[in-house]
């Protein structure tokens, strides 16, 4: 038997995270866990949560999207307790690259099986992601995704095709390992996992904990191109795409070259705002126990 606390936000979804958890209580409580469920009540209650309910509670489970993930994997950090994951969000970028079902009952009992895997925690200049985090059009989109008035992928495709023909390519200076080089990129994203979401893979060579970072840059695209990203970003290849460029790293530091102080950009699927320069570091050592549907991540 397990202590286990569920944390959601009760009007995320229209209610969908506060259904879910009440759907894992039922199926844990049937399983011999004592199981509680907490609901949060502003923007980053749930990291709180997360470290208060870790001094009592075997299990911390975030029951919504990457960004509530965020939250309480943030709470987490230099505690021995497991992270678990009940997907109700858009993209569930993190949730999938761990397979854990999109099915609340399914992924509640993995909750119940309790197999773990110890993955790594980076940061961009000491914020924390879990998933992916970057500038460029997608960071873009992802701030005007923000404002639209529904969620899911049929609003994200819109925003990309309304947003796509005004958007101004970026130029950057960036240094990793001992390499200093000057880019135009369109996108520079950073894995910890493989996908923004919804299988969309940015960072297919991603691995969770490997201690590295993997890095996707993309340069000004042609309007084929851009349409041959979108497809390979579900074929699993954009590392092999035409105006790529893909490396591993433990910390990469991004400068503007135009002088620029701050940047829009994303972090496990939430728009931020982060001054120059960008430092994206691995934070070797630390890591984090999340629940996993399998060893095979």
């Amino acid at each position: 038997m397990k202590k286990i606390v569920l944390i959601a936000n009760p009007i995320s979804g229209q209610g969908k995270a506060k259904k879910a958890a009440l759907l894992s209580k039922e199926v844990l409580d049937q399983k011999n866990h004592e199981v509680h469920i907490e609901y949060t009540k502003h923007a980053g209650h749930a990291t709180a949560l997360a470290k208060d309910l870790s001094q009592r509670y075997d299990i911390i489970v975030a029951v919504g999207g990457d960004g509530t993930v965020n939250e309480v994997a943030q709470g987490l950090l230099d505690t021995s307790k497991t992270l678990g994951i009940i997907p109700t969000g858009s993209g569930n970028g993190l949730a999938r690259h761990l397979k854990i079902p999109m099915n609340t009952k399914n992924a509640a009992l993995c909750i119940d099986r309790f197999t773990t895997k110890e993955i790594d925690t980076p940061t961009i200049n000491g914020k924390n992601f879990f998933c992916t985090a970057g500038i460029g059009f997608d960071a873009h989109i992802s701030h005007v995704f923000s404002e639209m008035s529904g969620r899911g992928l049929s609003n994200y495709v819109k925003a990309i095709f309304t947003e796509y023909g005004s958007y101004k390519t970026g130029e950057y200076t960036i240094q990793y390992d001992d390499k200093t080089e000057r880019e135009s990129a369109f996108v520079i994203t950073v894995g910890n996992a493989a996908q923004y979401g919804n299988e969309a893979m940015i960072t297919p060579l991603a691995s969770i904990h490997d201690d590295h970072l993997d890095v996707t840059l993309l340069r000004k695209p042609s309007l084929f191109t851009a349409m041959n990203w979108g497809m390979r970003l579900f074929f699993k290849n954009i590392h092999k795409a035409p105006r790529s460029k893909y490396f591993k790293t433990k910390r990469l530091k991004i400068h503007s070259s135009k002088g620029l102080l701050e940047i829009n950009g994303h972090r496990d699927g939430e728009p931020d705002l982060w001054e120059f320069p960008l430092t994206f570091d691995i934070n070797e050592g630390r890591k984090l126990s999340v629940i996993v549907n399998s060893n095979n991540i």
